[in-house]
């Protein structure tokens, strides 16, 4: 049986790592998004135990990043919530302050028409 669940958001973005800088192709991590008065949620695009970074980054940084995506985000984003005070704007500030190779999809405000500008992700080893 498939389990299916409705998430809505005022905005959201996504967020892949692209293993080589100025790369078209990139592997998606996770979708952040808010709703006012609530807390961020973060749809995760990847196991909970991360990703093998071999062969995509020798970077230790980065290598980091992907074997444990959950902690590094939920604790990147929490301390720009708190240094901002808002969810809107602490999402703002996590893709303002990181975009090398990790790349944030522009922040999409669905107020505006939904899905405007389709998000376009080429999958590494896809054919």
């Amino acid at each position: 049986m498939v389990d299916t669940a409705e998430i809505t958001f005022d905005a959201y973005t996504m967020c892949s790592f692209v293993p080589t800088l100025g790369s078209s192709r990139a592997i998606p991590l996770l979708l952040i998004g808010y709703r006012q008065g609530h807390d961020p949620t973060l749809v995760w695009l990847v196991p909970k135990n991360g990703i093998s970074p071999s062969g995509l980054t020798e970077d230790p940084y980065y290598a980091k990043v992907l074997r444990d995506p959950h902690s590094y985000f939920t604790k990147k984003l929490n301390k720009y919530i708190e240094e901002t005070g808002s969810t809107k704007r602490g999402i703002e500030m996590l893709i303002d302050c990181h975009q090398n190779h990790l790349a944030f999809t522009e922040f999409a405000h669905m107020n505006e028409v939904p899905f405007k500008h389709p998000i376009e992700v080429e999958l590494i080893g896809a054919s």
